[in-house]
């Protein structure tokens, strides 16, 4: 008998958002939007750390659920976004975590 669950222990959800807007515009804005941003940043901080910690080959970031999206990130593009991260924790003065990023990146 095959067992169905085939759910990896050390595999992470992605994280579950819901974009509500009213126009085209209120989705620009979101870009923006520095607390938006600052979710979106540090949400991805822990999928992409979990991701080099397992050795996978990419990431489910984000399920935009009201949309039906699934946002990827692959393996090759990590250190981009690890990098936008560490500009973040360089602007906050969090010099103990910008460290721990440079060794993600190193990995």
């Amino acid at each position: 008998m095959e067992n169905k669950n085939t759910s990896n222990e050390n595999e992470r959800e992605a994280t579950y958002i819901e974009l509500v807007w009213d126009n085209k515009q209120d989705l620009i804005d979101l870009e923006s939007n520095e607390t938006f941003s600052n979710f979106v940043l540090l949400k991805s901080y822990v999928a992409i750390e979990n991701a080099i910690e397992n050795n996978l080959d990419k990431v489910e970031l984000f399920n935009i659920f009201n949309m039906s999206i699934i946002i990827e990130l692959d393996k090759s593009n990590f250190n981009e976004v690890l990098n936008k991260i560490l500009e973040y924790y360089i602007g906050i003065e969090d010099y103990e975590e910008c460290e721990k990023i440079k060794k993600l990146t190193n990995r």
